[in-house]
């Protein structure tokens, strides 16, 4: 038996579909349509590994841009991680994963995430940081505010109505923090994990829009005009839904926070996906600057030393942030792993021995649920 390990060609699309289709038990087109939809060109972003010419593990590895104010990360997405159920406990993934993760710091990728269980991941660098506070809203919630008037709302479906993709992208692209989408590919993107794609209307006009679990509770986006009163836009959604709903609105959206804070049946602050950083002065700068630049953080310096990889002087001068390489003495020292945990995880909140640190960390992490893997 010989065992080959390499990136899938794009004759090989509609087999790494069925491979992943029978090891998951699931329809990986209708789940992730932007990337097992008529994407045969992305069968290139896969590893494979083969006995006999036969697949028998894949991992996907997925390129994506990210924009943190005015800053772009390069990002690696992570999923579809399978193995033949007749194949496992022979190192596969192991070796798969090594190879992504590898290739990612070769190609100058500054961030990389997936969802998975925490230890299994932890092997290969990545934490559990991605925080998120959600919120949920159910319609005992919406009957005691019947002072909030939903008649002038109509929810429409964006598949069914195009014309409004290009307001849709305009609320996208003006969040402090988000992906980089191409405009023809928005729509597709927005129905990733079995979602539908909403379109909000007040009075016949465009309000915002929601991507919606079509099969559950969870609103995976939510954005609405300025002008648009939150709980409006909430409880139209609410109505028309007929059911308990889950937000998960980002730090910076802060209008809409208070109104889920003042209304929600509960709120949970929790870490949700994964992360590895593999460039540590680009992230931090771009995670602290928006932080600056949202919030307000207190000027400082501090010098961290992830040990294999590299010492870092943060300073942060009038809300100016700079984060270089130096070889001061660090203040602490930790290796990959506890030190993402230290500057990413929610679970560090008012952990930390300074000022400062206390101002800057964690930092949050956003990733939207239609751009991950």
């Amino acid at each position: 038996m010989s065992t080959e390990y390499r990136k899938a060609r794009p004759e090989e699309f509609e087999d790494l579909l069925d491979f992943g289709n029978m090891v998951f038990g699931i329809d990986f087109r209708a789940l992730l349509p932007k990337l097992y939809g008529d994407h045969p060109e992305l069968a290139e972003c896969h590893y494979l590994a083969l006995e006999d010419g036969k697949i028998k593990a894949m991992i996907g590895c997925f390129p994506w841009t990210m924009k943190v104010g005015n800053h772009e990360l390069k990002v690696k997405g992570i999923g579809t991680v399978s193995v033949h159920p007749y194949s496992r406990g022979k190192g596969y993934m192991k070796k798969l994963m090594q190879m992504a993760v590898e290739d990612a710091r070769k190609e100058g990728t500054d961030l990389m995430c997936l969802g998975g269980q925490r230890q299994r991941y932890e092997y290969f660098g990545f934490v559990n940081a991605v925080s998120s506070c959600g919120f949920r809203v159910t319609p005992t919630n919406r009957r005691h505010h019947k002072e909030v008037k939903t008649d002038h709302y109509s929810v429409v479906s964006l598949l069914e109505h195009p014309e409004y993709t290009a307001d849709c992208m305009r609320l996208f692209n003006g969040q402090l923090i988000h992906a980089v989408r191409a405009e023809k590919d928005f729509p597709e993107i927005c129905q990733s994990w079995s979602s539908e794609p909403l379109v909000l209307l007040r009075d016949g006009k465009f309000a915002g829009y929601a991507s919606v679990d079509k099969n559950g509770e969870a609103v995976r986006e939510f954005l609405l005009e300025k002008d648009v009163p939150v709980l409006e836009a909430v409880f139209a959604l609410v109505d028309k839904k007929g059911r308990e709903l889950s937000f998960t609105p980002d730090y910076w959206q802060k209008e809409m926070v208070c109104a889920f804070a003042g209304m929600a049946e509960s709120c949970s602050v929790s870490n949700g996906e994964m992360i590895q950083v593999l460039d540590y002065s680009h992230v931090l700068e771009a995670f602290l600057q928006c932080k600056a630049d949202s919030c307000g953080i207190l000027d400082g310096s501090l010098v961290l030393e992830v040990e294999e990889q590299g010492k870092y002087r943060i300073a942060v001068e009038n809300g100016q942030v700079s984060v270089k390489d130096t070889e001061e003495k660090a203040a602490y020292s930790l290796t990959h792993v506890p030190m993402q945990t230290r500057l990413f995880s929610v679970a560090n909140l008012w952990q930390y021995d300074t000022l400062e640190e206390n101002s800057w960390f964690p930092l949050a992490v956003p990733l939207a649920s239609p751009d991950m893997v």
